[in-house]
């Protein structure tokens, strides 16, 4: 049995990944590790929900030192690669109200359109 289908599985992906955000140990690389290496088995919402609240830590300045800053910022321009424009739509309106500077810069991704 797979522990990472069903609503249990996704939201103990969605948990422990909330557990990562803003520690300052060496949790933080093994948890992008597994994240990366498990992407493609988490659900479309999932996926969502770990950008979102990755990029949200980063515009709230919550993620960790700055060694952690840098290593969920390349986190966050590889998720937002893997994502599709529906969904990164999403991911901007829903931070959208914290109304800062978008956290990723270009290569990985443009900052959000105001339209959106």
């Amino acid at each position: 049995m797979n522990p990472l289908k069903g609503t249990n599985g996704q939201l103990m992906v969605m948990a422990a990944h909330r557990y990562c955000l803003g520690r300052r140990s060496y949790i933080v690389g093994a948890c992008q590790e597994w994240l990366k290496a498990h992407w493609d088995e988490f659900e479309r919402n999932t996926q969502n929900v770990i950008v979102r609240d990755t990029i949200g830590a980063l515009i709230d300045e919550d993620a960790g030192d700055d060694c952690d800053v840098q290593s969920w910022k390349h986190f966050a321009g590889w998720a937002w690669d893997e994502i599709d424009t529906p969904s990164r739509r999403w991911v901007k309106r829903a931070v959208a109200h914290k109304q800062k500077p978008w956290p990723l810069t270009p290569p990985n991704t443009p900052p959000p359109s105001p339209s959106l």
